[in-house]
């Protein structure tokens, strides 16, 4: 499957280890101390760049505060597209994805940097992340000794259900430009996507400690954009059935455990949520899949929670969430 658009490499010499790619779209609320993690750097190895996806709120001006910051500007295409924009004005070895209202620990780009030498130049690494509501959750973490899971590819952790989300992933750039980088289309979920096509590269590190991101919840995180992550599960359905991911016959067990690690979880939020449509689709889309893994658990207990949820709107007068946009 090919990806977005405009990533191509161009002529340059590489000038440093990483390159650290920012889509930020209205996020003047968060990109200081996004910003601000990554200048308290122990590793100073990289440069920072930040694409501005249209943004309409005052985030280009507290940009115009970072001089050291290579700031691009697009009109609003998505994350996929802001992302893929950047590596093609990078120069770093490895890129490592942020985003613009997470943070970085000090010892973050450090603990990729040791895991590159050690682990003898992975394509595909994965940061460990914190998820946390107010900045105060964060004086609890501290830094611990690296430890590692290594495999020989993605698709072998799939018995891990490892999630290699896009604010996670450190990647060689020469492996992220093979497989064509982010998809251009308007939807989320194209980080797990971008995984799966990036599933047969040359080894894949998951690291368990110490903690590298923190993942930060606010009302307005993408994961609570249902009708655009229905969307993008709904590509990886239909990027597997198309044939679209690599390994052919001999990886589509790993790759059915992979897809249904996103179909799964998803199906059953949006029938907790309200999106019942959407949730009865994946839920039928990946039927027999999930029954070859034996995942009974799914299969019988899906019909009863929609069930019971059904039931809980009509007893207590909830108004049901149901949608019929088209995404």
């Amino acid at each position: 499957m090919s990806g977005g658009a405009d990533v191509s490499r161009g002529h340059f010499e590489k000038l440093m280890l990483f390159s650290v790619i920012i889509p930020s779209y209205n996020r003047a609320r968060f990109i200081e101390a996004t910003l601000e993690s990554v200048r308290a750097q122990e590793c100073q190895d990289y440069e920072t760049i930040v694409v501005d996806d249209g943004s309409t709120d005052e985030t280009m001006s507290i940009l115009g505060r970072h001089p050291s910051v290579q700031v691009l500007r697009q009109d609003n295409k998505g994350r996929g597209p802001a992302r893929n924009y950047g590596v093609s004005k990078s120069s770093g070895e490895y890129i490592a994805f942020l985003d613009s209202d997470d943070i970085w620990f000090p010892w973050t780009l450090q603990t990729f940097a040791d895991v590159i030498r050690d682990q003898n130049e992975p394509d595909l690494i994965a940061a460990r992340l914190f998820e946390f509501w107010n900045d105060r959750e964060l004086e609890a973490i501290k830094k611990a000794p690296l430890e590692v899971d290594v495999f020989d590819d993605y698709y072998a952790a799939s018995h891990k259900s490892y999630f290699v989300g896009a604010c996670m992933t450190i990647i060689r750039r020469e492996a992220f430009l093979a497989v064509g980088g982010f998809t251009s289309r308007p939807i989320y979920a194209e980080d797990c996507d971008l995984a799966l096509r990036l599933g047969l590269v040359r080894k894949f590190v998951q690291i368990l400690a110490p903690v590298t991101l923190g993942y930060r919840q606010h009302g307005t995180n993408a994961r609570r954009d249902y009708a655009r992550l229905y969307s993008g599960t709904v590509l990886l359905v239909d990027s597997e059935r198309a044939g679209r991911y690599p390994g052919e016959a001999a990886s589509e067990s790993d790759r059915l455990r992979l897809v249904t690690l996103h179909t799964r979880p998803f199906s059953v939020a949006c029938i907790k949520h309200g999106w019942q449509r959407y949730g009865w689709d994946l839920y039928w889309k990946t039927f027999g899949w999930h029954l070859r893994l034996l995942r009974w658990k799914y299969l019988l207990g899906f019909p009863v929670l929609a069930a019971w949820c059904a039931l809980r709107r009509q007893t207590t007068g909830e108004t049901a969430q149901i949608r019929e946009e088209t995404p």
